[in-house]
């Protein structure tokens, strides 16, 4: 079984590698097999068609950095501390992952993108949106719609790391640290 994950992991790893070079119509199946070093039916073997290959790549990245995100969301801690963890979550994880952080962007606003998906993974935010559902609620935040909110953060988060991935800056952590402060002036009440 072990060997069987091997397979799609690699699979994935190179779409994902693949997809940040070429954009999505650039990649072909082939390129993709060379790539992880499997046959182009081991592909078929696993995902029925590149469509289902680029979905199911978006779903491992958006569980993989849920689970990253919410690691270390204490929910013991007063809301406002709750959410600065996750600006500081959202923020670090992008940069440490800017090619997963560009592949979620550019998949969101390309045709690929199916919002039935992103309800499908809503069971591995429910912490975070649970969050800031009762921050909206006790008015820690301002009630503006969830897409919004996630403007404000996450897409800002994706944006730092493309350009530091780029060269363009360096986030220092003292940046960071003004980073969030911004992002929490923007959605406090």
């Amino acid at each position: 079984m072990e060997h069987v994950e091997d397979k799609r992991q690699a699979i994935l790893d190179a779409t994902l590698g693949l997809i940040s070079e070429n954009g999505f119509h650039g990649t072909a199946m082939l390129k993709i097999a060379q790539e992880a070093g499997v046959s182009a039916g081991s592909i078929y073997h696993y995902f029925d068609s590149k469509d289902e290959l680029i979905h199911e790549l978006y779903k491992a990245i958006k569980r993989k950095s849920a689970r990253a995100i919410l690691e270390n969301l204490d929910q013991a801690q007063p809301l406002k501390i709750q959410i600065r963890q996750v600006l500081a979550s959202i923020i670090r994880y992008s940069l440490h992952h800017p090619q997963e952080s560009a592949f979620v962007e550019q998949y969101v606003r390309s045709p690929y993108y199916q919002p039935g998906i992103d309800a499908e993974l809503s069971e591995v935010y429910q912490p975070l949106h649970a969050c800031f559902e009762r921050a909206r609620k006790e008015v820690i935040i301002k009630d503006f719609p969830q897409g919004v909110l996630n403007t404000l953060t996450l897409d800002v988060a994706t944006s730092l790391a493309q350009k530091q991935a780029s060269g363009q800056f360096t986030l220092t952590d003292e940046l960071i640290e003004q980073v969030i402060d911004t992002s929490w002036e923007a959605i406090r009440a």
